[in-house]
């Protein structure tokens, strides 16, 4: 049995050699046509060919002293790979080492097969080995039925938990009804949250702007280029003074005002979840046609009225929900009537 280095090794060196793309010796791109390797690439294949034709999956089987062969081997073939890859034209004996390595690399295929024809013999054999391939596949069909309960197992517990959660879904969805629309308004709460955070930095960034210019401006009159001498020189200070001072304050209003327009509608979707959340307990709770329908008046008009927040002041009529309830507290009152 070989020595676990000397597998690894072997292994590296076979598999480098397998993977070996011999089109890209050619190089005819950077060195041309006469410099360059075409005559390499089929030579290159039949090396490759060979190698290929060694299973790695048989390297195990050899001894150290087998697999020192087909290291070695490898090696020197990926060397000739190597120097191609690296030839420069530029060298002084570059078209005497063209020639050499184009001889070296045509003549190669055959030496190759002298040194490891007995290694590809016994892959071949290995792989058609009727017994082998009889312990392979029973030994494959023994994993296929291991698996195979294993996964039957899983199926039916996935089976048991599957319909669990369709029960509990059936539940859930039976006591939804209107209430499931209220993520669309979760959602919208949660982006108006975060524009509201977002203008809120800023409220705090302008405020902070116009602190620092308050108490740099108490003492721009002492800056010997900035201090004026006459009182037009004045006026023009006390102006720009009080320019800078409106743009800030401008934008710390409209800073201001965009945070408190972002958190009010947050509050507003907030407000509109928490009614259709709540919906469908209060109907089931009621258990009457006219109370559901106040209910639902109720519902509705916490979701299109507008809602006072303490940040901004509604402009919609806040009768319109008491009114549709007392109509149907009227509608309700005449059919009992009936």
């Amino acid at each position: 049995m070989p020595t676990d280095t000397t597998l690894q090794e072997c292994t590296q060196s076979l598999t480098r050699v397998q993977q070996f793309d011999a089109k890209t010796l050619s190089r005819e791109a950077d060195l041309g046509t006469q410099l360059s390797f075409s005559e390499a690439v089929a030579p290159a294949e039949a090396i490759i060919a060979v190698y290929k034709r060694i299973p790695l999956s048989a390297l195990p089987d050899f001894s150290d002293t087998q697999l020192n062969v087909i290291n070695s081997q490898a090696k020197s073939d990926y060397n000739v790979f190597k120097q191609i890859l690296d030839f420069s034209a530029t060298s002084n004996e570059s078209h005497d080492v063209r020639i050499s390595i184009l001889n070296a690399i045509k003549v190669r295929r055959d030496q190759l097969f002298d040194q490891v024809w007995q290694f590809v013999a016994y892959g071949v054999a290995r792989i058609t080995d009727t017994s082998l391939l009889e312990t392979q596949a029973r030994a494959t069909i023994q994993t296929i039925e291991d698996q195979s309960a294993e996964l039957t197992a899983h199926l039916t517990k996935a089976k048991a938990d599957a319909d669990a959660a369709l029960a509990a879904i059936r539940a859930v969805a039976s006591e939804q009804g209107v209430s499931q629309q209220a993520t669309y308004f979760k959602t919208e709460a949660k982006d108006q949250d975060a524009l509201a955070t977002t203008w809120l930095s800023y409220t705090y960034k302008f405020a902070a702007a116009v602190g620092i210019f308050a108490i740099l401006s108490m003492f721009l009159h002492k800056i010997t280029w900035l201090k004026p001498e006459t009182n037009a020189e004045m006026l023009q200070l006390i102006t720009s003074k009080f320019l800078i001072f409106a743009v800030l304050g401008y934008l710390l209003i409209l800073a201001a005002k965009n945070y408190a327009t972002h958190k009010h509608n947050s509050i507003i979707n907030r407000h509109r979840q928490n009614a259709l959340l709540t919906y469908r307990a209060l109907v089931e709770a009621a258990g009457d046609k006219g109370t559901e329908d106040i209910i639902l008046a109720h519902a509705a008009s916490c979701i299109f009225s507008p809602q006072e927040t303490g940040f901004a002041q509604s402009k919609g009529e806040s009768s319109s929900g008491s009114k549709s309830v007392l109509e149907l507290l009227t509608k309700g009152a005449s059919k009992a009537g009936e």
